[in-house]
Order: structure tokens, then sequence, then C-alpha cells
């Protein structure tokens, strides 16, 4: 089986203003796909694409993959404007853009990033040991989102490799160490991926295996010491033997809505899902309940859900991915959740376990043990606040110090804003240029912005980086999280446990 960044993947495309131009105006639909087809010109599509590649480092090896990239790019630019220009009237539905994925085709995409792997039944391991399953009800919070509380790591990328569920394993067990422990450790996905030899490594494998090999081998071993590198290696047994952080076993949660939220409200939880279509490979926010099966058989592809919320009547998981911050809503993205579907949207409930731990973790050398400082009595100071940033329309946004321009327009929306790293700025139509305000006059041409008409001399026009982005009902202050110390954040979940 194969979402701390602000910043979005560049091109977070067709705001909420086409939602409301194609609820506004059904009859007029054809209008806007009118519009579409005038909008994808080659020459737009080209400059589009030159700006995607290079905010994504793409290079292509020779002139006919370049043109097959080319040709992928337009053909899911123009389905990504006809999905959003459809979208119902319905501002917390998921949209689609121009991420880390636009070059590829959905068969390329599957083929490379997710892979057909069930509960394997005969590779001659018993789970009943340190396997648990029980009914749960409990009361749990109204929302919750471990990231705001130390315990989940920086998204991380897997690459073209099927490492998933390495990364939705360490992704929990990196999770309840830091509940237990109070120390958050980046865990090595390389090493489950080399060493776990009742999984698949690169071609696949089961996060309850996964759990099974890490007890067995009396713990795992960080990141940073055995980092990783995307391709099926040969275990290195003497990184094996290091083992910084442990787990005591693991539960199997039952295949309930109510069940996975009682084990959500507890630490982060590894999940299966169906993660094969179009719109979850060109996902760039908004609460997803597109095209997937909820059959536990699709299962392709494993996550960790780290929360849950809702926003008016929907209610959502809040999911991290490992495909990277130039996915998603910086590696994240909302899954419908408390659905009347047996098995959840993209069948979540399927495949959910934990890892369990009420032990200290290994010391990975031989060292007197030395006991951790107390927890502070009380809560540190916050620090002072930033000053607040500037909004542009309902999903961008850019620092205080910065102005917001418009990169791209479609149908007079503004399709992508930019930032420009002057305050008050002067705007240069119709490029990615702008200038300070002291100096207002573009000159595009020779790259300058100018004090008055007719200078020879004036200083650097600034190219504009994309704005960062937000859901719409997301204030742009609660965006910019500042993450407190574990030690004294986890304490109102204590009793949870």
């Amino acid at each position: 089986m194969g979402f701390q960044r602000n910043i979005l993947g560049f091109l977070f495309l067709i705001l909420a203003s086409l939602t409301s131009l194609s609820s506004s105006l059904p009859s007029e639909y054809s209008i806007v796909e009118h519009e579409i087809d005038a909008f994808l010109s080659e020459e737009r599509v080209l400059e589009i694409f030159q700006q995607w590649k290079e905010k994504n480092q793409k290079v292509y090896r020779h002139a006919e993959e370049a043109e097959k990239r080319f040709e992928n790019f337009k053909g899911n630019l123009k389905y990504i404007l006809e999905r959003n220009a459809m979208r119902k009237a319905n501002k917390w539905e998921h949209h689609v853009g121009l991420n880390k994925f636009a070059d590829m085709s959905n068969e390329e995409f599957r083929k490379a990033y997710l892979s057909k792997v069930k509960k394997p039944i005969n590779k001659g391991i018993t789970l009943s040991r340190n396997m648990r399953r029980k009914v749960q009800s409990c009361d749990a919070p109204s929302s919750l989102d471990w990231r705001n509380y130390g315990v989940v790591t920086a998204v991380k990328d897997q690459g073209s490799c099927g490492s998933c569920w390495a990364f939705s394993s360490t992704g929990a067990m990196e999770g309840i160490n830091a509940l237990v422990t109070g120390d958050l450790i980046s865990l090595s996905e390389q090493e489950l991926v080399d060493c776990d030899t009742s999984n698949y490594g690169c071609e696949g494998g089961y996060m309850d295996y996964a759990f099974e090999w890490v007890i067995n081998n009396g713990g795992i071993d960080s990141e940073t010491d055995y980092p990783y590198t995307g391709v099926d290696g040969t275990c290195n047994t003497t990184k094996e033997e290091t083992k910084v952080v442990s787990i005591d076993g693991y539960q199997d949660v039952e295949q309930s809505d109510s069940a996975l939220l009682c084990a959500v409200a507890q630490q982060p939880v590894s999940v299966g899902i169906d993660g094969s279509a179009i719109d979850f490979q060109l996902y760039t926010g908004g609460i997803y309940d597109g095209s997937c099966s909820d059959d536990p058989d699709d299962i392709d592809h494993a996550v960790l859900i780290v929360g849950y919320g809702s926003e008016g009547s929907e209610e959502y998981w809040i999911v991290k991915n490992s495909w990277g911050t130039s996915w998603g809503i910086d590696g994240y993205f909302y899954l419908k959740r408390d659905t009347d579907l047996p098995y959840g949207v993209c069948a979540v409930n399927a495949m959910a376990s934990y890892p369990t731990k009420e032990s200290s973790s290994p010391s990975p050398y031989p060292s007197p043990s030395v006991p951790p400082p107390p927890p502070p009595s009380t809560p540190p100071p916050p620090p002072p606040p930033s000053p607040s940033p500037s909004d542009c329309g309902d999903f961008s946004y850019c620092s205080s110090d910065e102005t917001c321009c418009c990169l791209f327009e479609f149908y007079d929306y503004c399709l992508i804003y930019g930032c420009c790293e002057y305050e008050n700025a002067v705007c240069c139509t119709g490029t990615e240029y702008c200038c300070p305000s002291d100096y207002p006059i573009c000159d595009v041409q020779e790259g300058l912005c100018l004090k008055n008409a007719g200078d020879y001399l004036g200083v650097a026009a600034r190219k504009r980086k994309v704005a960062k982005h937000k859901l719409p009902w997301t204030k742009i202050e609660e965006t910019e999280i500042t993450y407190q110390p574990l030690q004294w954040r986890r304490n109102p979940f204590a009793a949870m446990r």
C-alpha cells in the first residue's frame, strides 16, 4: 500500500467564486465551458506549465517525455477547471488543482503510488499475542487536532516506493511514544522497508505486521540514524540493533465510525483507504467525499488520522498523507466521516489500528538513566502575537509585510494569487513581477521598476511567490499555528487514555 510548512503546492486552482458562478448561473454553464476552452490555448497552458515545473522542480529526461507530461498536464488542467466549475453549492466540498501529480495520467499515478495490497492471510504470522479488538464507546471532544499537541512529525514523502504502510505505521508509533514519554522522535520507515520481511517493502504492506515486527525486534531506530532512501534495500543489522522507540502491543479498531472516533480521541491512528480516484490524485483542499470505493478489498493506500472536526453539518477526519507538502493541504487532507456507508468513505473504517505503549522507550545506547525534568507547574507565557496577514480572497493569504497580486485570472476571477515581498506594492499587470510603491512604473521588458516615466535607472522588479493557502472557513490566525510544548498541552487529554 502505497496532508510543518504553511504553504500549499503551486496553483491552488479555481476558488469558491467559480462555485458561486456555476450555482447561480446553471443555464449558462455552456458559457463557462466555452471560456474554459478559450482559456486553454497552447500558449496559456504552456505558460502555466512552465511555472508549475519551476515550482515543483520538474526536469524531464528527453523531449518525448516532456511532450507526454505536457499533454497529461493539459488534460488535467481542463479537468480541474471543469470539475471545480461544476462543484455543488457547498463551500466545504473538495476541490482539485495543479498539485505535484498534475503531469501524470491517473493510470500512471496509481501504478507509481498505490498498491493493491489486501490484509495478508498466508504469511505464517500469528497476530493474536499482541493484538486486541474491542467495541468502543466514549465521550470524545467535539473536535481534536493532535498536531496542536506536539505528537505529529512533519509531513514526509514516500516517493515512488509503495511504502505508505511504513509511513502510516511510524506515524502512529511516533504519536503514542510522544504521548507517553513527551518526546517526539521521527522514526525510520527505511528500517521497516529493509528489515520487516513480513511485509513487502516498496511493493506494499500491512500496518499490523509492522507493529508486530517492532515488538519482536524490541524497538525501532530513528529516521536520522536510518534515513529514508525510497528503494528496497538490504537490512542494516547494525542499525537494526539501535532502538530509540518501542511499543508494547497494538489494537485493531472495530469497523465503525464511532469506534474509530474513540480511537482517534486517544491518539493518531493508522488506516487504509482507496486512493485511486483522479480527484484524490489532484486534491488540493476541502472535505473529500469524491469518487472512491468503500469496499475493503479496494484499499490501496495507508495514511494516518491525526484528528477530526466539523463545519456546519459536515464532519471530517484530519488525515496525514505521505506524498510531501506539495500535495493536498500542506500534505494533509480532510475526509468526510459519519456517513451511512458501512466501512466509511473510501473504506476508512475497514483497516484501522494503533500501537499501544505504557512503558518508556529503550535507551539507544548503554548509558546511565537520567530522569527527565519535571513538567512546568504553569504553562509558559504565549509568544507575542505576530502582525496580521493579508487576506487574498477566500483561500489565499500573504504575510503582513507583503502585497496580494493576482498571477492568473479566468472569467474575471483570480485563480492564483501571488505575494509580492513589498508592502503596498504595485502589481505589474499580466506578469509575475511587482514593484515597490516608491518605484511604481513597471518596465517588465528590462526587469526594472522606475520612479518616473522615461527614467533609465530604477530598482529590480521582483517575482511574486505563490500565496499561502487556507480553507475558506479557517481564520488566518488559526492557520498560522504556533505549537506549544507537549508536556503541558497534553494534560487535558490524560483522563481519556
